[in-house]
């Protein structure tokens, strides 16, 4: 029986379980400052698409190759039927950058990702051969049944509702409370970021519409053409290239400038520290979202946040998305030689000069050969260049070995 068989017929809801639904799939809801935030309009958020967009961007950019382990051997499965969908295109109308920046953001702003595993001929069994992410909204429920197996409800464009069993579906989950789906993040910090949105929105509208001169200039007297004067201060003073210029003022006229007021100032502060906030929820270690207010990195110090950035942000992703595609993409039997891995070390790159050195001391101390080392920098080795040995030893030759424990070589 086939998938279009089993369908469901779509139920009537009634209010709570509408929003309760509502919820799940979209998250968010009234704040306290007055803003409705959603998955969809949290993106709207400065901050928020900046952290999105920056982890999206980050893992997007990381190859996920599928690896083969033969007792202590580690290598490339580049013949594995999966590594095409993961390196290259899980399907004909993506690549995999952006099939991974699509997995972080829908973790990010909904807590799920769902993909439909396609094995072609319409059967449940045999090989992926594509995979379909689900768009937001698509899986409406996820059900655990007395034998802990999982159903997927889905809902097709033409409003169908098809049930899906759990093994045809590859499901990445964020937090989880309950085991078998992720908690949506956004519902959980609306408020931060309603504040956010707030007092971008007051911001907004205050210098839209109100009234800000830097600078007042006082006349003593009644002036009878105020408009001409003004126009004539201007353009002699207003203006970037006039900004140093000696300010000459007559018949007693005064000049002063006009300093932030403690509301206008309390009100940055209340950016800053909601951009502080949202970044931190994002970001176990904020690197490349920095408000100004932060001091300023030196090299040695960018160094370590860029490790850290790699370590505390992006890791806990990536392992969990190696572990979904382990349970998810792999059979029982496969488990046991294959496994997905990120290459996340072109990230913790240092300058040239320091690969060099640390090249330089991985092998002489013969922890890496040199055609290892020019894998790197996607070079082509050369022959002999995957004998480990020191700059200054010899190289071991296993036949001028066995000639002198045979007798034959020369004392």
């Amino acid at each position: 029986m086939g998938i279009v068989s089993r369908m469901a017929r779509p139920k009537a809801m009634n209010s709570h379980e509408l929003a309760r639904l509502i919820t799940s799939t979209f998250g968010g809801g009234p704040t306290a400052s007055g803003i409705s935030v959603s998955s969809d309009t949290a993106m709207q958020q400065e901050t928020v698409f900046s952290c999105v967009n920056d982890l999206q961007r980050a893992v997007g950019m990381l190859p996920c190759h599928m690896m083969k382990k033969q007792g202590k051997v580690r290598e490339v499965a580049e013949e594995f039927y999966l590594y095409p969908l993961l390196h290259d295109m899980p399907n004909e109308w993506m690549t995999s950058d952006e099939h991974f920046g699509m997995i972080i953001s829908h973790l990010l702003l909904r807590g799920n990702y769902f993909a439909l595993k396609n094995r072609g001929l319409n059967t449940l069994s045999g090989k992926v051969r594509e995979l379909i992410p689900l768009a937001p909204g698509t899986v409406r429920e996820v059900k655990q049944n007395p034998n802990y197996t999982l159903i997927y409800r889905c809902q097709y464009p033409d409003g169908r509702l098809v049930d899906i069993p759990g093994t045809e579906i590859m499901h990445i989950k964020g937090l989880t409370l309950n085991g078998y789906t992720g908690v949506n993040p956004i519902q959980y910090i609306r408020e931060s970021i309603g504040l956010a949105k707030a007092t971008e929105q007051f911001g907004a509208r205050t210098f839209g519409s109100g009234t800000h001169p830097s600078m007042i200039i006082t006349h003593p007297n009644h002036l009878d053409d105020p408009k001409t004067m003004r126009e004539a201060l201007s353009e002699v003073y207003a203006g970037l290239d006039n900004s140093h210029r000696l300010m000459l003022l007559e018949d007693g006229m005064t000049a002063q400038n006009v300093s932030i007021n403690p509301e206008d100032s309390q009100f940055l502060e209340t950016r800053n520290y909601q951009r502080k906030a949202i970044v931190d929820i994002f970001f176990a270690m904020p690197l490349t979202i920095m408000c100004s207010t932060d001091s300023t990195p030196t090299f040695a110090s960018a160094e370590q946040f860029s490790i850290g950035f790699v370590m505390y942000a992006l890791m806990p992703w990536l392992v969990k998305i190696e572990k979904a595609i382990y349970r998810d993409l792999l059979s029982p039997e496969e488990r046991k030689t294959y496994y997905a891995k990120f290459q996340e070390r072109g990230l913790q790159r240092g300058s040239f000069k320091e690969q060099m050195e640390g090249f330089q001391i991985a092998v002489n101390t013969e922890i890496l050969s040199p055609n290892e080392c020019r894998e790197w920098f996607d070079l082509n080795p050369y022959e002999g260049g995957e004998i480990y040995k020191t700059r200054t030893s010899t190289t071991k030759d296993s036949g001028l070995a066995d000639k002198k424990a045979n007798g034959g070589g020369n004392e």
